[in-house]
């Protein structure tokens, strides 16, 4: 039998005692507040394991069905509409209209030369809240020219920019 000290009073009691006899304060309390702990990190990491384990299963089944990898922005896009968050359809193509749009309302600034085509050569970054995208622009003088166009939601907004680039 060893001696050991109460966490509460620090009297020199048995190791064996159950509590304390001066104040009475249990002694394995202690004890079973860790073998908690660990009952509960034991549980987050099964959890986390198991969300994890699922995105693999999903990601690699629906890999499986369509013969090509399934885009992860897309899916985690499709994941947070089923939520209800606010994500709009921010890919490249899906917004080559509202940038020619935005090229006409800024004719008058650009001497009356509106962007007439636009055709996306590669994304340059994706989220479900941002866009950026390199694309060829045929301009209304028969130009053609390298342009990059973005969207963005920020504070329930959607904000759209495009500039033209050197070759």
């Amino acid at each position: 039998m060893a001696l050991t000290t109460c966490y509460e009073c620090e009297a020199k009691i048995s190791d064996q005692a159950a509590a304390c006899p001066n104040c009475g304060a249990p002694q394995h309390a202690i004890e079973d507040n860790v073998s908690t702990k660990s009952t509960a990190h034991e549980l987050v990491r099964v959890v986390a394991g198991f969300v994890v384990v699922s995105f693999i299963l999903t990601y690699g089944l629906n890999w499986l069905s369509q013969g090509e990898p399934p885009n992860p922005v897309e899916m985690v896009t499709d994941l947070l509409r089923q939520m209800d968050f606010e994500v709009g359809d921010l890919d490249c193509e899906s917004i080559h209209d509202e940038v020619m749009a935005l090229s006409k309302e800024h004719a008058i600034q650009n001497s009356g030369v509106t962007m007439q085509a636009l055709v996306n050569i590669s994304t340059e970054s994706q989220s479900p809240k941002e866009v950026t995208c390199i694309g060829r622009a045929t301009w209304s003088n028969s130009t053609n020219s390298r342009v990059e166009y973005s969207k963005t939601y920020r504070d329930g907004q959607a904000w759209l920019e495009f500039q033209e680039l050197l070759f």
